[in-house]
């Protein structure tokens, strides 16, 4: 346990927390570090157009990835804070003007916030997965039915195919906007009207919404529910290990879920996003980088990791 004292209500949010993290492996941080990208290339065996679930807009390619790392052992590094709006300057020249990105990102402990980069419109790409467990995950509670295999391909592995049943299983986009409003509301996300899932919109606001399901009390979600969620988002395949865990301390682990999309209609310029659980200076934090209009994949993974760690020092 960290040895300076918070506040009361604080100390009561903080056991609670804590205890929830503690029941899916989270250890009191004592140390910490950044966790290097496995890879900043497409899994093997799948090309980013070749992915295209049913529903699939012509003309649209899709694929995505997930995020993992393991252990804690190296001490925590000096940080300097940057302000939010130096971080909103620096990320506008990294990624480009207008809504070439949204990023959001939270301290668990302390309650810390930090946003910047447009307030809606981008395009979710295979982040969406996320949004498709926590629904049904949320519908099981009430006794709905849950298939665990195609929870852990669609997460694990990005199965677009799995993703396609449980949308369906959830009752598709009306099962979805349920769950929102149990969550607290997602109002700048608009789930595409085609069903088309990975080509619905949000903000990183809203995705912080998400995340926050998974480790606050006041979670829509019980502690199964949450636990189940970050094993599976722990537990991606390995050359889709990369993200917002850039961020993290050496040797820390992270729980996320990236994607990544290539749109022709914006002159096959791609919306690459990563979104997870993971530590930064020894404390859990939540990270949300999102992008689009970037030239090429890896670029765009570049960018993304060099973001999650400007929104970790605005966070420091």
């Amino acid at each position: 346990m960290p040895s300076h004292r918070f506040a009361a209500t604080a100390a009561v949010l903080i056991s609670v927390v804590v205890l929830g993290l503690a029941a899916r492996g989270w250890r009191l941080p004592d140390s910490s570090a950044a966790v290097a990208p496995a890879s900043t290339a497409p899994p093997a065996g799948t090309s980013p157009a070749s992915i295209q679930p049913s529903g699939t807009a012509p003309g649209r390619h899709r694929t995505a990835t997930g995020s993992a790392a393991a252990g804690r052992t190296n001490p925590t590094p000096t940080r300097h804070r940057i302000s939010q709006q130096k971080l909103a300057a620096d990320l506008t020249a990294l990624f480009g003007p207008g809504d070439s990105f949204s990023v959001a990102g939270y301290d668990v402990w302390s309650g810390r916030l930090v946003r910047a980069g447009a307030t809606s419109g981008m395009t979710e790409a295979s982040l969406v997965k996320l949004d498709i467990l926590e629904t049904a995950l949320y519908r099981a509670q009430a006794g709905a039915g849950f298939d665990s295999d195609d929870a852990a391909a669609m997460m694990e592995q990005s199965d677009n195919v799995a993703a396609d049943q449980l949308f369906a299983d959830d009752g598709g986009n009306s099962g979805l906007q349920d769950y929102h409003a149990a969550a607290g509301g997602m109002a700048s996300t608009a789930l595409d009207p085609n069903g088309t899932w990975g080509l619905s919109t949000t903000n990183a606001a809203d995705q912080l919404q998400l995340l926050k399901q998974l480790v606050l009390p006041d979670s829509a979600l019980d502690a199964a529910s949450r636990s189940q969620a970050l094993r599976l988002m722990g537990g991606v395949a390995d050359d889709q290990r990369w993200g917002v865990s850039a961020a993290a301390d050496p040797g820390s682990t992270s729980e996320l879920k990236n994607g990544w999309l290539n749109i022709d209609e914006d002159d096959g310029r791609w919306a690459v996003n990563s979104a997870g659980l993971t530590t930064v200076a020894g404390r859990p934090v939540l990270l949300v980088v999102l992008s689009q209009h970037q030239p090429d994949f890896q670029t765009g993974v570049s960018r993304v990791e060099a973001a999650a760690k400007q929104l970790a020092a605005a966070l420091a």
